[in-house]
């Protein structure tokens, strides 16, 4: 498999975190980030509200023992209380219903809470070729300039995709 040029930069900057301890897959999807991060820190929880993106899930990455992955709606990310990165890929889970897909209204709220446990890097992977994924994005552009949250722009991918990668 191919990575995409947003894939390649994210596990790049994966890599280059300074601390390892704990990483949040906030959007488990198929979990290749989920398994990519198993690799570099020493402790991955992986997150979805979707059984299909479990399911995917914990098949690929079956017998590694530093995986956690619940059926959990990324709003409730806070309850993990602490993580060194935290990735999001916003839009919808590829190979599946694209009517079901993360929303501005409450990719924002998670993003929030997502940086008040974070202790490291928040990466933001914005798709937004898919209906409502820019507005998506604006939101979230909006909603960490309103709150003051420092963060850099990447879009020079494929597809207009967009990376938002915040430290803290």
């Amino acid at each position: 498999m191919i990575e995409s040029k947003i894939v390649t930069r994210t596990h790049e900057l994966m890599i280059d975190n300074i601390k390892k301890d704990v990483a949040i897959d906030a959007t488990l999807g198929n979990g290749y980030d989920t398994l990519f991060l198993s690799e570099h820190y020493k402790k991955v929880i992986g997150i979805d509200i979707q059984e299909l993106a479990i399911k995917r899930s914990k098949a690929k990455c079956e017998g590694i023992n530093n995986i956690e992955i619940y059926l959990e709606d990324f709003n409730n990310i806070d309850k993990f209380q602490y993580a060194n990165l935290i990735i999001f890929n916003l839009g919808f889970l590829p190979g599946s219903n694209k009517k079901i897909k993360t929303q501005d209204y409450t990719s924002n709220d998670a993003i929030l809470k997502a940086y008040s446990i974070l202790d490291g890097l928040l990466l933001v992977a914005c798709y937004v070729q898919h209906e409502g994924g820019y507005e998506e994005f604006q939101k979230v552009i909006k909603t960490l300039n309103d709150q003051n949250i420092k963060y850099n722009l990447e879009d020079d991918f494929e597809n207009k995709e967009k990376l938002i990668i915040i430290r803290k």
